[in-house]
């Protein structure tokens, strides 16, 4: 992930700090770790994942499911994007795709809303891609999207404003700390999503 310029020397300290102690502000008995990110960095609007395609790489996974929307059921898929460290982070990209066929379902499609905000609050009521989050099985830790000064996650967000027609797709980002360097794979739990098991963390 590319932090502004101004930021830089403030990010590389805190991730210091963090890898060394390998731990992350705010962890909850060595299970849940979220990340404290200066304030003022903002995350992009809904819909917008971090980079590039060349950027985010190649696809490692794909799931489909179905969600709730409007009392009907819509599937779904989701590509997942390889992750990276950066500066002792790991961003997640996915692209999610709406499975309906062209002339079905609701003619604006589908509302993202809260449907990947599991059980996390959302910020000014603008929904957003937070209740994702890294399962790191070697070392029995949870790390929650990471979150700036101001509490607003560093995630997609106005997912409330996120409308994807049939056979459209949206990008969709998140950002957490990053497990200790010897950690080689993560799984990736999605809200109402099969999780993405034993990912390649690059």
């Amino acid at each position: 992930m590319r932090l502004p310029r101004a930021r830089t020397a403030v990010t590389l300290a805190l991730a210091a700090t963090l890898l060394t102690s390998g731990c992350m502000p705010g962890s909850k008995s060595g299970r849940e770790q979220t990340a404290g990110i200066p304030a003022g960095q903002q995350a992009p609007a809904g819909g917008q994942a971090q980079g590039g395609p060349q950027q985010r790489g190649a696809i490692v996974a794909t799931v489909e499911a179905q969600v709730s929307y409007a009392g009907e059921a819509v599937p779904i898929k989701i590509d997942l994007y390889g992750p990276r460290r950066d500066q002792g982070f790991v961003t997640i990209n996915v692209q999610v795709t709406n499975l309906t066929p062209d002339g079905q379902g609701s003619s604006l499609g589908w509302q993202i809303n809260d449907t990947f905000a599991g059980a996390t609050r959302s910020v000014d009521n603008k929904q957003s891609f937070s209740g994702v989050y890294l399962l790191d099985r070697k070392n029995h830790k949870q790390y929650l999207v990471a979150r700036n000064a101001n509490e607003e996650f560093l995630a997609s967000t106005n997912l409330n404003a996120v409308f994807v027609k049939p056979q459209q797709t949206a990008e969709l980002f998140a950002t957490f700390g990053a497990p200790p360097a010897d950690v080689t794979a993560i799984d990736l739990i999605i809200p109402q999503i099969p999780v993405f098991e034993n990912v390649p963390l690059g």
